[in-house]
């Protein structure tokens, strides 16, 4: 092969697999609910809180719906303005940036707790804290409000229904599909 030839060949089977890799997992970063920024989120999480029990949506659904299981206490661990635009029926707020347990002061610390936020990482580091106040049955829905709504399942605001959720902003947003974005 003559030096002029080799100079014409820019790209190398491996530099063509690479660029086709990247292509591919930038791809997944913007699609519509980003499944991969999703999946690699919840292995970041998993990652940091490891001694925190992660609960997936449809894990959730099954467990409230089993009538030999007590129902556990559902836990949202977002901001005032976003609880309030949506959230799981039954849930009981709790302001990450002010965190006032009162709501929680007659509650056993044998009852199950399910605690969620946004995308599952607050939420993580909430039942990471319960955890350590002495809560013995402390979980973190995997994937957060963000997974649970994208998966299908029901959100409730003051009037009733609702389907969208108010996400930290555009970045985060990403990992909800469109028709649940603000």
């Amino acid at each position: 092969m003559s030096a002029a030839s080799s100079q014409r060949r820019r790209f190398t089977p491996r530099t063509i697999v690479f660029l086709t890799l990247l292509v591919a997992f930038l791809g997944g970063l913007l699609w519509d609910g980003s499944p991969l920024a999703g999946f690699v989120l919840r292995q970041a999480v998993g990652l940091k809180f490891r001694d925190v029990r992660q609960v997936s949506p449809s894990e959730l659904v099954a467990w409230m719906q089993d009538p030999n299981r007590p129902p556990p206490l559902l836990v949202d661990a977002r901001p005032p303005d976003r609880v309030a635009v949506s959230h799981i029926e039954g849930a009981v707020a709790i302001d990450p940036a002010s965190p006032d347990l009162t709501a929680l002061a007659r509650v056993s610390q044998e009852t199950p707790i399910v605690v969620y936020d946004g995308p599952g990482v607050v939420g993580a580091a909430m039942a990471k804290g319960l955890s350590d106040a002495g809560f013995t049955r402390v979980s973190n829905l995997e994937g957060g409000l963000f997974r649970w709504v994208n998966e299908g399942h029901p959100l409730v605001n003051d009037k009733g229904p609702a389907t969208r959720v108010l996400a930290a902003g555009w970045a985060w947003s990403r990992l909800l599909k469109s028709r649940h974005r603000m």
